[in-house]
């Protein structure tokens, strides 16, 4: 098998975890049927890439094929193990994380090879150029000529977040009242069952994973249906790497919970057609994110890189 191969192959059993991961959140059971268009809507990927995820779970015997067509679950992905080749390995996690604290902190250029970080984090070209995969993947590195890659220090910067909501601000409403957007039904139906999951939840009990996930897909939702090419792909961009950015900023539990519960009357509206009064709403809730988002006592990389975006 080709490296090429390998490569492509590991990127279909990562997204066939991801679509266990929905199913678990959203609280699926064997029986249930698995709508390639819902799915290929929260993941962000075409049907195709889906299909080929679905195979790999057709394969290890956790999904089965209906017949009339599509797949159901045939084993409950709650108690599912993560599936074989889908593990991120420890030290691509750690460079990855180590390449974004470094760049954030102004200790590495902008500029960089694989071979000059192979050098400084003494790991392996291969885990090098894995973390800078999944970097490029957030949008955060990207390839320039010969074997160089330039990483994008804006992104990763004290004043990210400040410039970060004021990009939102000035395209998310925006994205709802385009003349094209088209609302994807299912996608939406879907987002709202993870939604009412946490708004049933405590500020003990609230799951934290499940709301950035569910966060994550609906910000998502909105970029990819706004009917606007150039504008999704902006914003399909700017939130894959906001989602990444340490410098994103902390929030308590109970403005997590008042995030949901913003998000669902944006995403009713959304449903209803009441575009203009979405738009209002997603105005207003970015405002609140970024009045309330807490303020770092000193510059450059808080401690933590596993932060909440909104």
């Amino acid at each position: 098998m080709s490296s090429e191969t390998r490569r492509t192959h590991h990127r279909h059993v990562e997204l066939a975890q991801k679509i266990l991961e929905i199913a678990s959140e959203r609280g699926m059971r064997p029986g249930d049927r698995l709508a390639e268009q819902a799915l290929a809507s929260l993941c962000n990927v075409s049907r195709t890439p889906i299909r080929k995820a679905l195979q790999v779970l057709l394969e290890r015997g956790v999904v089965t094929t209906e017949t009339e067509g599509g797949y159901a679950l045939s084993a409950d992905p709650a108690t599912m193990p993560r599936l074989e080749g889908a593990a991120e390995s420890e030290g691509e996690s750690d460079i990855h994380a180590a390449i974004l604290r470094d760049l954030a902190a102004g200790r590495i250029s902008d500029q960089q090879t694989v071979a000059s970080l192979q050098r400084r984090y003494a790991v392996s070209r291969q885990t090098v150029q894995n973390a800078m995969m999944k970097l490029a993947d957030e949008n955060i590195a990207e390839r320039a000529a010969g074997q160089q890659w330039v990483l994008k220090q804006f992104a990763v910067s004290s004043d990210a977040v400040a410039k970060s909501y004021e990009f939102r601000l000035a395209t998310e409403p925006l994205a709802l009242i385009m003349p094209d957007f088209k609302r994807d039904i299912p996608a939406i139906v879907s987002l709202r069952q993870s939604m009412l999951i946490l708004r049933s939840m405590s500020e003990a009990s609230f799951d934290q994973k499940l709301f950035e996930r569910t966060d994550f897909d609906f910000h998502m939702l909105i970029a990819k249906s706004c009917g606007n090419p150039f504008m999704s792909e902006a914003l399909t961009n700017h939130h894959r790497r906001r989602r990444s950015n340490p410098v994103s900023g902390h929030a308590n539990l109970f403005r997590l919970m008042q995030f949901n519960l913003e998000h669902m009357q944006i995403l009713e509206q959304v449903e209803r057609g009441q575009m203009e009064l979405a738009a209002d709403l997603m105005r207003v809730h970015i405002q609140l994110s970024q009045s309330q988002r807490p303020r770092l006592a000193g510059r450059g990389v808080p401690p933590a890189f596993k932060l909440v975006s909104r």
